[in-house]
Order: structure tokens, then sequence, then C-alpha cells
């Protein structure tokens, strides 16, 4: 029986190199759009499940915009970022969002009580998913400032997936 003590010897030559691997699937934000009434019978609040084929973890970044207006001379739709402020004459309105890895949450606040007066009907939110690995750190922080879906799409460099819900 040989046992072996000390140094182990030099080391051989480095062997060839493998193949390429397989490419990663590609992770891209993904939007979906959907309906919101924010009334009285709903404590002026919505919730959206997430779709399915989007899959969100708690690095992730979301973002929600709703629809302002279509420009039919420029083929163009406007989309303001939430959070929105509302000034009026009851105090100031607020309509924001928050998200988990399972839903999105449009609802509305105020410095008053709200009432049928505040209700708003038939709004149309698109969210935008986008997975942490996507941006880097500084992106990231740019996603979050852009004013403007068109904005967002310029700092990620890259078209949005769009999904349709039934």
């Amino acid at each position: 029986m040989l046992q072996g003590c000390g140094e182990r010897g030099p080391m051989g030559p480095e062997g060839p190199r493998g193949p390429q691997g397989p490419q990663g699937p590609e992770i891209l934000p993904t939007s979906f759009e959907f309906e919101v009434d924010l009334l009285p019978s709903n404590n002026f609040e919505y919730i959206q499940p997430i779709p399915s084929q989007i899959e969100v973890f708690s690095s992730d970044v979301m973002l929600a915009y709703v629809f302002e207006e279509y420009i039919a001379e420029d083929d163009l739709e406007v989309w303001r970022k939430l959070p929105l402020n509302e000034f009026n004459s009851s105090g100031t309105l607020l309509m924001d969002f928050d998200f988990t890895t399972i839903d999105v949450r449009i609802f509305l606040d105020a410095n008053y009580t709200l009432s049928g007066a505040d209700e708003f009907e038939g709004l149309l939110i698109r969210a935008v998913h986008i997975p942490a690995d996507f941006l880097s750190t500084s992106k990231a922080q740019q996603a979050m400032q852009a004013g403007t879906f068109n904005d967002l799409q310029q700092v990620i460099g890259s078209e949005v997936n769009h999904l349709k819900l039934d």
C-alpha cells in the first residue's frame, strides 16, 4: 500500500474548453392591462391578480400607469404613472398602487372622508413587471423615476412584452 504525504506535484496542462451551453430564457419586462372601478362599494380599491404567465419575486419592480387619453392625429396613447394627486375643494386625493408577488392593488386615499363624488369608473390601468435580473441597480432607479410609459421603454432599452388578459 502506497501512501502519499506532502506536495501533490505539478499541475497538468489545462484541458480543452467545453461547448457553449444553451442560451438561457430571455427575461424581459411584461405589461398587462385591466379595468378598475374605485367606488364606495369596494372601499375605493381594486385588487388585480398578476397573470400566471408572470412570475414575480420580492426583488422585482412593478410600475402602474393610468390611461389618460388617445391623441388620434399622432396615433399616440398617453399614460400617467401612479401615484397621482388631485387637489380639490375637499382636500388632497391620492390614487396609488401597491403590489405583492401575487397581485396589484389600485386604491384611493385622501386627507378627507371619501364619498361618491370621488369615485372613478372604467379606469384602464397598465401594470408593468420589471424583473430584478433585467435591470442594474442604477437602471432600476431610473425606471422608477420614468414619468411616462415611453420614458420607461427608453430607460430599459427594450420593448415591453404585453399580455392580453381574458
